[in-house]
């Protein structure tokens, strides 16, 4: 994840320099992984729903959608989302 001898690096920088680095490192190995997760799900969302537009998910959530509806949702998720994750790791 946090490479010190990545292509076009300076096998002279400092320890600090390299441990500065390291914050952003980390933080664009999470957004892949949760980029490749998010893709993941809408994909098998969309095996099951091939006809659906995904488009306006990035804007959130739906704008006539109460927020309590949206947490009930969300809720009822939960135990999805936990058997995808679980099929992801085999």
């Amino acid at each position: 994840m946090v490479d010190p001898h990545e292509e076009g690096t300076s096998i002279s920088k400092s320890l600090v320099e390299r441990l500065e680095e390291a914050p952003k490192k980390i933080l664009d190995y999470l957004s892949a992984t949760t980029k490749n997760y998010i893709a993941h799900l809408i994909g098998i969302v969309k095996s099951y729903w091939p006809q659906h537009n995904f488009a306006p998910i990035p804007l959130g959530i739906a704008f006539k959608c109460p927020e309590a509806d949206f947490l009930r949702y969300r809720e009822e998720a939960e135990p999805i989302a936990e058997e995808i994750i679980k099929n992801l790791a085999n």
